[in-house]
């Protein structure tokens, strides 16, 4: 039964964004049974939800290795009521191996540093995210979502003027076209990318603005390059989820 509620409590986390949480339950659900294949088959959904694809890979595995009788009773898709976690598990990891065939590993990387860096931010783990958005970045700089972030990073830091030229920058990549999964800023989630980078780069043209005009208000020499000034609100970082993970499932 105390695994069951773990379970129940971790897909709430999970319905909620809240990935990293749910897998950190599912982790201790775990320790309590390290073979049921619910919990398995959930942790590999958190997994996948929080872009680290071997781990979701190997717990699905795990499930479908287990053969398991089990039924599954409740989700989100009925097509699967009636029939075996094992099997759901076997479908939902041919379909990530599907979905992942093709794409170059650096942005697959990448993908986990930036939800990583957004979970991280949440946490006000600054020092964690900047690092993680820095190394996404890296790994993948024609992303929207790591432009955007790098952008982030740049803002954060009151370089207004670098936030500027990356938000430009995500705003007219290939993949600006996405949808924002999870963010800093709830309003941002559902939003495309396009639009979340074109908003925080009109913000921080305006506050470049504002800054020349107070400048040329005063008497002293004008300073060339602008750090902080007008920033009153931050952006939200980004990551995009283009396909949802499968719903996990009940163990009932």
């Amino acid at each position: 039964m105390q695994v069951n509620r773990m379970n129940i409590d971790a897909m709430r986390l999970l319905a909620e964004s809240r990935g990293f949480e749910a897998a950190s339950l599912l982790g201790q659900a775990l320790k309590l049974d390290s073979r049921n294949p619910f919990t398995l088959n959930n942790l590999a959904v958190a997994s996948e939800a929080n872009g680290d694809y071997e781990s979701a890979l190997k717990y699905y595995t795990q499930v479908a290795d287990l053969h398991s009788s089990e039924n599954i009773t409740i989700t989100e898709d009925r097509g699967w009521r009636g029939k075996s976690i094992s099997e759901m598990a076997q479908s939902s990891a041919d379909l990530l191996r599907k979905r992942l065939q093709g794409i170059p590993p650096n942005e697959i990387e990448a993908a986990k540093f930036n939800i990583r860096g957004v979970y991280e931010a949440n946490q006000n783990n600054w020092e964690a995210a900047r690092e993680d958005f820095l190394r996404a970045y890296n790994l993948d700089p024609n992303s929207a979502f790591s432009l955007n972030n790098r952008a982030y990073v740049a803002e954060r830091e009151g370089d207004l003027e670098t936030a500027q030229f990356y938000y430009g920058k995500a705003w007219k990549a290939n993949d600006s076209d996405l949808r924002v999964g999870l963010a800093t800023d709830r309003s941002a989630q559902g939003r495309t990318l396009f639009n979340v980078a074109n908003d925080s780069n009109q913000r921080v043209d305006s506050s470049l603005q504002l800054y020349g005009a107070e400048r040329r208000r005063e008497t002293a020499p004008i300073e060339l390059t602008p750090r902080g000034a007008g920033q009153e609100t931050m952006p939200p970082a980004t990551q995009g989820t283009p396909n949802s993970p499968p719903t996990p499932q009940n163990p009932q």
